[in-house]
């Protein structure tokens, strides 16, 4: 259920999740090994416009699917369960923070609450995410445009 509502952060090529999606200038979106072959025949597998050569489009992440993609990995590993631990103490992960992108155990909850409560930072409880949709989860997501670049070597900048 969860991918089809979310088909369109997929490969248009292959249709599979990729962490390296291109943004071609015809705005269709292409993971590294499709962009790779489709280069060779010079076209959109989707669209069939022109794929320039020495273009530097080639080069440019789709941010927007690469941060939802990472924003749906958090809600399936919520809703799984899986490896749901406190980023500060490694202990149980009971709430989630959107803004600072951070499990919080009870303790670490309540000290987050007390120093950032005032900066709208408004963490989850885990159980209650679980409770409601992805869309849900992404809505409450949500910041004012705020998308972080995809290369490791600029780990939580913004874009």
């Amino acid at each position: 259920l969860l991918e089809d509502d979310f088909q369109f952060t997929f490969c248009e090529g292959c249709r599979q999740e990729s962490p390296n999606l291109k943004l071609l200038t015809c705005l269709h979106t292409l993971c590294l090994d499709c962009l790779s072959e489709n280069q060779l025949i010079g076209q959109c597998p989707v669209c069939q416009t022109a794929i320039p050569q020495a273009s530097g489009i080639l080069d440019k992440d789709n941010l927007l699917f690469t941060n939802l993609q990472a924003k749906l990995k958090v809600y399936k590993k919520i809703v799984d369960g899986v490896d749901l631990v406190c980023d500060n103490c490694k202990k149980d992960g009971e709430f989630w923070c959107s803004e600072c992108k951070e499990f919080l155990c009870i303790k670490c909850f309540e000290a987050h609450q007390r120093y950032l409560k005032r900066e709208s930072h408004e963490a989850k409880r885990v159980t209650d995410i679980r409770a409601g949709s992805a869309k849900d989860f992404l809505e409450g997501t949500r910041t004012t445009g705020n998308l972080s670049c995809s290369n490791p070597n600029h780990k939580s900048q913004t874009v």
